[in-house]
Order: C-alpha cells, then sequence, then structure tokens
C-alpha cells in the first residue's frame, strides 16, 4: 500500500558516483507516490562519471526505469538541474519523455503558500568559505561517506536501520555547522526579497525543515537532503502542510519492480 502525497520532492541522488544508494530510493518511491514529483537537482552526477570516478550499477539502472515508469504515471514531474547536471540545463524550458526541465519554479501548495523551488548551489556563491577548509572539508565529507557504506553493511546485517557517520560529524563541527546556517540564511533571505511563502532546495546535503521568523516575516526553509547519506525527502499532504522523511528501512531489491507495476 503507498502513501500518497499532493506533491514530493528528492534531491541529490548523484546517480553514478560510488557514494549513490539507489536502491534505497527506488524502494522509497515503490512506496510513496504524488500528484507533483519534483527532481530537484543533482539527480546525475555527470562530474563524476565524466571524469572517470563514477560507477553505474544494476540498481542505478533499476532507478532509472522506474522514474522513467513513473513519469509516465505522474501527472506532472519537474527537473531541476543542479551543479552536478548542470549539462542538463541546456534542456531547460524543454520536455525529456513526460518530465519538465526547468532552471526553477514556483509550487503553490493546497493552502496558497507560494513556494520558490531551486536546486540551491546559487545561495553558496554568496557564504563567505576559506577556500582551505572548504577543500578540507570536502575531502573528508566523501572519506566518510565510504566508511559510511562499510559501517551500514554490518549494520544491515544485523538487521539495523541506517545510520549517518557524516551527519553525526557535521553537527559536531563548529565550522560546518555555520556553513549549512550561512546557507539556509541566505536561501531564506532570498525567499522573502522574491516575495515567496518559503524556499524548498536541495545541494548541501543537510535535510531540513524549519519555519521561522526573519525580517518580519514568517517564512519555511526546506531542505530535501540527499541520497548519499540522509535518505530524505520533502512531502506535501493534502492539507498543504510540509513534512520531512527519512527512509532507513533496508531495501528489498527485487521486490521494487514488482510494487510499482502493481501500484
Amino acid at each position: 500500500m503507498s502513501n500518497r502525497y499532493r506533491a514530493l520532492w528528492i534531491s541529490d541522488v548523484h546517480l553514478g558516483s560510488r557514494d549513490s544508494e539507489p536502491h534505497r530510493l527506488a524502494d522509497f518511491l515503490a512506496q510513496n507516490r504524488a500528484d507533483t514529483v519534483y527532481l530537484v537537482g543533482d539527480i546525475f552526477d555527470m562530474q563524476a562519471l565524466s571524469q572517470g570516478r563514477g560507477t553505474w550499477c544494476q540498481a542505478s539502472s533499476l532507478l532509472l526505469g522506474m522514474l522513467s515508469e513513473l513519469s509516465s504515471l505522474t501527472p506532472e514531474v519537474i527537473y531541476i538541474p543542479g551543479n552536478h547536471d548542470a549539462p542538463m540545463r541546456s534542456w531547460v524550458g524543454k520536455r525529456l519523455g513526460n518530465i519538465r526541465i526547468e532552471r526553477d519554479c514556483i509550487h503553490t501548495a493546497s493552502d496558497g503558500r507560494r513556494y520558490w523551488v531551486t536546486h540551491g548551489d546559487q545561495f553558496e556563491h554568496r557564504i563567505k568559505i576559506n577556500p582551505v577548509r572548504y577543500h578540507i572539508g570536502d575531502r573528508s565529507y566523501y572519506m566518510m561517506l565510504r566508511i559510511n557504506r562499510w559501517i551500514n553493511y554490518w549494520r544491515n546485517r544485523f538487521n539495523k536501520p541506517w545510520w549517518s557517520l557524516a551527519s553525526q560529524v557535521k553537527n559536531r563541527v563548529g565550522a560546518a555547522r555555520q556553513m549549512m546556517s550561512d546557507f539556509e540564511d541566505v536561501a531564506t533571505r532570498e525567499a522573502i526579497s522574491q516575495g515567496f511563502d518559503g524556499v524548498i532546495c536541495g545541494h548541501i546535503h543537510r535535510p531540513a525543515l524549519r519555519h521561522k521568523m526573519m525580517s518580519g516575516s514568517g517564512v519555511t526553509y526546506a531542505n530535501c537532503g540527499d541520497w548519499v547519506d540522509s535518505m530524505s525527502a520533502v512531502v506535501e499532504q493534502q492539507d498543504g502542510s510540509l513534512d520531512l522523511l527519512h527512509w532507513y528501512r533496508a531495501p528489498k531489491i527485487a521486490s521494487i519492480m514488482t510494487e510499482v507495476v502493481a501500484a
């Protein structure tokens, strides 16, 4: 039995990178449907594939087939390319099958609130970041992802849920917390300046859903997170409220496509 939402946002799948978890997203999509699905950037990691650092596995092909199948079953699928799948930005305004490609877009919830949907890499350029510290942090993050794969391999063997080493470390490192906070502030201020009730983005691999006051205005900040580490998505319920979902269960790959076809 699938959960049905009015809208669903996923980002930062990084298909083609060694860190992607396409089987977990495929399992999630088999159980969660929506009238409108937003692919909020970095669905593919074209940088990793073009530089010979990527890999394409059976689960990636499974997920790609599922996305194609869902696009024919879902009333509206909108793809907003990010910085890792930036070549797709040349397709803005066009359709890839039933998938509409946009640079960004506006989503109007059932309660009338208007959300700006964008990948979010443009916000990073407005944050003061020490380049050396950023490079070290970036390299450390990907190292932790690789360690995390081994940790979760054994956790899965003992029926333990997904656990994120990178999230635990990021939440304890002051510089990382400050960068995430600055990103959130820039994104929400930009949404307010454009007259939106909130912003829904991805890019920084840190899922969040916060309602806050800035400059005398109420604004919602929602970040989809990712499918390399946090296994998260944002959904809109039928009443217009937003929720942040995490999908930590171990997927049963063999049954995923059966569930999709039957749904």
